[in-house]
């Protein structure tokens, strides 16, 4: 669905029978949406523009393709594919049919440097978050967190990178790893851990905003009367 920023007037999108979709990212230019579906056997990449029309599947296989996200001059789409028997990050051309593997050594969710020049992914197994040239290359090991399962906890300014340790004292933590330096400071301690196998941080270019979820449980206990 899609609303204004104070959360009013909602629109749907896109809508499927069954299933559901995740992952959705605006274009650079603002005029496409593209996201993951999940229906009852596999996942796949669809886009569809800014008012709801021109719906049309990135991908198609028998295999999952999941966490999509675009080059910054929105050429590109950037997404995970299982179709090695491994998870790995692919491209596809945005308007065309040409798609590439980029990683080697495992991948999942990924973003653009905002130069262009380089991507930087975490992985659904073994966690951290990886460097390579956007055209595929030497995979450089760059932090050790975010940790297996919790893909979605970083993303990527012009400076550095966000990033959420969950398991680090005395809190989960969000730290910054400076592309300069070369080495990760903490920002802020949580208040609550995030949840795992969700997209959960988003910063701006500058890296002045940051957009951060967190998980809070809640229980309730029902009483049923005159029940059989």
């Amino acid at each position: 669905m899609r609303n204004d920023a104070g959360g009013k007037d909602p629109f749907v999108l896109a809508s499927f029978h069954k299933g559901f979709a995740g992952t959705p990212r605006w274009s650079p230019d603002g005029k496409w949406v593209v996201f993951d579906y999940h229906d009852d056997v596999h996942s796949q990449i669809y886009i569809v523009d800014a008012e709801g029309m021109n719906l049309r599947a990135v991908t198609a296989g028998k295999y999952e393709n999941s966490v999509p996200s675009w080059s910054r001059d929105g050429s590109t789409i950037y997404y995970a594919s299982n179709r090695t028997g491994a998870w790995q990050v692919w491209s596809h051309e945005a308007a065309g049919v040409q798609e590439k593997q980029i990683t080697k050594g495992g991948g999942f969710a990924a973003f653009e440097s905002y130069d262009r020049t380089t991507l930087y992914y975490s992985k659904l197994e073994g966690g951290g978050i990886w460097s390579t040239p956007v055209g595929g290359g030497a995979e450089h090991h760059l932090t050790e967190a975010p940790h297996r399962g919790y893909w979605g906890d970083f993303d990527v300014t012009e400076s550095g990178l966000f990033f959420v340790d969950a398991f680090i004292a005395p809190g989960p933590t969000l730290l910054f790893y400076d592309f300069a330096k070369r080495r990760a400071r903490p920002v802020l301690v949580l208040t609550q851990a995030t949840e795992s196998g969700a997209a959960n941080l988003s910063a701006s270019r500058d890296g002045r905003t940051l957009l951060f979820t967190q998980y809070e449980a809640k229980n309730s206990i029902l009483i049923a009367d005159n029940f059989h």
